[in-house]
């Protein structure tokens, strides 16, 4: 078995092989020895191609410059390792040429050699690390001010969203109290020229008026009674905008209710199915149907009148439809009646004023479903709506059988 090889056999040949630049100094600073890396680094940079026997701390303090306070610092930490008061001492610093940025960090550790004090003084290129690391901080900074600004443009549309939905409540506030002290107002003087129109038609036919005259009365008459019920849709469709308490709420009850107060004709049928129950307002409800209803009534054809009202449960939603086999309605106008004041057919005596299916999409979307109408082949229509399950009872069915009137 060979001889173990010394140690001190390699250690020259090691010491000149280390990539950093290395030298030791003695007690008093001065360099004794220097590695073949620290002779090239002082040969590129303008140094001595030699440093053995310059007082390495005598350099640093002389150092004059934007580089001074790194020497100085250098300096310091020598001192207070090969005094014992610290047992490593690092800083990191750059270094750079007129062509190249570059980055150094500087390690001073303490030995002991035939009893006496040394310092090893290393300076180790860590030039791509620290470029790493200065993208990575650049790209955090920058990745933070884009996430500030974000942030910054975020709250300011939020604050102007509030302020505009704070503005937008107020408007509609004033709006819906405008409209409803307008309504009220205008009520009035309409119930007074309709009463007075009365009076005159009433106790002067045939003396005073002659034909043509009682003529202009009744559509004086006429006209007040389209006003009011103008005034009344108008005033309707401004209060569906307001919160409405809700509550679990039976369709085919109140499509019952609805029909009993309805001018029904004795030949009409209206059948309800079994209904899912609704998480819905039972005012609001009424004033549906009401419209539904009302429409089927006053668009029927020649034939008596059938009418059906058939439901499925959608998951939130339920999915009712109302089917009539009146005069139907064209293809493409089955959007166009949902505007306000939209008519598609003359102004009649049942003809309406165009409002109440605009009044049905207002309580239908207030309701978060949504209303839409389908002409149906060979005459007739189906109106679909949808409206919230009551999820507290939704399995129950309300039991509504086929109801006649008459």
């Amino acid at each position: 078995m060979p001889a173990a090889t010394p140690p001190e056999r390699f250690a020259v040949a090691a010491f000149d092989a280390l990539m950093a630049n290395i030298a030791i100094v003695d007690a008093d600073g001065v360099i004794v020895a220097v590695n073949r890396a620290w002779t090239v680094f002082a040969s590129e940079n303008g140094g001595s191609s030699n440093d053995v026997g310059i007082n390495y701390l005598s350099v640093c303090d002389a150092a004059r410059g934007r580089d001074s306070g790194d020497a100085h610092a250098i300096a310091a930490g020598i001192r207070a390792v090969l005094a014992g008061e610290q047992p490593l001492y690092e800083l990191e610093y750059p270094c750079h040429t007129a062509t190249q940025p570059r980055y150094y960090v500087a390690r001073v550790t303490r030995f002991e050699q035939d009893g006496a004090h040394y310092a090893l003084v290393a300076h180790e290129d860590i030039t791509r690390r620290k470029l790493a690391e200065l993208e990575v901080s650049s790209l955090n900074a920058s990745l933070e001010r884009r996430v500030l600004e974000r942030t910054q443009a975020l709250e300011a549309g939020e604050r102007d969203l509030q302020r505009l939905n704070t503005e937008l409540t107020a408007r509609n506030e004033e709006l819906s109290q405008f409209v409803y002290v307008a309504s009220h107002d205008l009520q009035e003087p309409l119930r007074t020229l309709g009463a007075y129109a009365d009076i005159l038609r009433h106790r002067y036919r045939g003396r005073q008026f002659d034909e043509r005259a009682d003529a202009y009365l009744g559509h004086i008459t006429e006209q007040v009674g389209r006003a009011r019920r103008l005034v009344r849709d108008v005033l309707a469709l401004a209060t569906v905008s307001e919160e409405a308490p809700r509550e679990v709420t039976d369709l085919a009850e109140v499509c019952r209710e609805v029909q009993a107060e309805l001018d029904w004709p004795p030949d009409a049928r209206l059948h309800a199915a079994p209904l899912p129950l609704v998480w819905a307002s039972p005012l609001q409800m009424r004033q549906l149907l009401d419209n539904l209803l009302g429409n089927a009534l006053k668009f029927h054809g020649a034939a008596p009148l059938r009418v059906t009202l058939s439901a499925e449960a959608e998951g939130e939603l339920v999915h009712f439809i109302l089917r009539d086999n009146g005069i139907g309605i064209a293809p493409e106008h089955t959007e166009k009646v949902f505007g306000m004041f939209q008519r598609l057919h003359g102004r009649t005596a049942t003809g309406g004023n165009g409002i109440g299916l605009a009044v049905c999409r207002r309580i239908v979307e207030r309701h978060g479903g949504r209303i839409w109408i389908e002409a149906a082949p060979g005459g007739g229509s189906a109106l679909h709506f949808t409206l919230p399950v009551a999820q507290d009872d939704a399995v129950h069915l309300s039991a509504a059988g086929e109801r006649t009137s008459g």
